[in-house]
């Protein structure tokens, strides 16, 4: 079985849903500390100036877990609301899910960035029909340590014979924590990709949230990242 584990992104990125896409289980690792200037809480669409990061501003303080960031802006996900409905109104795609994201965005009355981040994130993958089996951690009894030993612990919990992994991950990876559980670890393998875009004038912008590509290929978007994605060996059997 593989597994795939990454902390929750807001509105995440075509590398990102690819991941998802590659496992039979998916983890949400809402247990590990916010990382203030990462993109669990922001990504990237596209207006007519270019990039433009839409961003939760949360209450943070140190070492605190994703699970228990809360959104410090109140309005935030109806302001985003707006910002999408006035960049994308003239995509294939809005016409389809308009109602969709106006109802996602306007009615998700949390505090919880873990639940708009996962949130955001479902709704992407049910639009590309992904059916695996997605949880979070915290969900997950009996996993323990940190770093590379938290990732294997959770493969374990699973059952998992291969581990996905991203490349950022890498670094801090032991393979004797995955040998000890007979798991094998694969590494994403990405080419990238290119695909029609609104504002042409501005010229293709590249790693935009998927929300961009469902906006632009609502038909080919799923085929479009599965494509732009392999995997290959890290360490088999490590």
């Amino acid at each position: 079985m593989q597994v795939a584990i990454h902390q929750p992104s807001y509105w995440p990125w075509p590398r990102y849903i690819h991941k998802v896409m590659s496992a039979d289980v998916f983890v949400y690792l809402d247990t590990v500390q916010f990382s203030k200037n990462g993109v669990q809480n922001r990504n990237q669409i596209k207006t007519a100036t270019g990039a433009h990061w839409l961003t939760l501003s949360v209450k943070h303080r140190l070492g605190q877990r994703i699970q228990d960031t809360r959104i410090a802006e109140p309005g935030a996900l109806e302001k985003h609301w707006q910002t999408i409905a006035n960049n994308y109104r003239r995509t294939p795609g809005f016409p389809r899910w308009k109602d969709e994201l106006e109802r996602l965005l306007l009615g998700m009355q949390t505090e919880s960035l873990c639940d708009a981040a996962i949130a955001t994130t479902e709704w992407i993958l049910d639009k590309l029909g992904v059916q695996n089996k997605r949880v979070r951690a915290s969900e997950i009894s009996g996993a323990i340590g940190t770093a590379s030993a938290l990732i294997a612990s959770i493969c374990s919990q699973l059952g998992a014979s291969r581990y996905l992994t991203g490349v950022g991950a890498i670094e801090y990876m032991q393979a004797g924590d995955f040998s000890a559980i007979g798991c094998e670890v694969w590494m994403q393998e990405w080419s990238g990709l290119t695909y029609p875009q609104a504002y042409p004038d501005a010229g293709f912008v590249p790693d935009l949230s998927t929300l961009d590509l469902l906006m632009n290929c609502p038909e080919d978007a799923k085929e479009l990242i599965a494509a732009a994605g392999q995997w290959a060996p890290l360490w088999v059997r490590a």
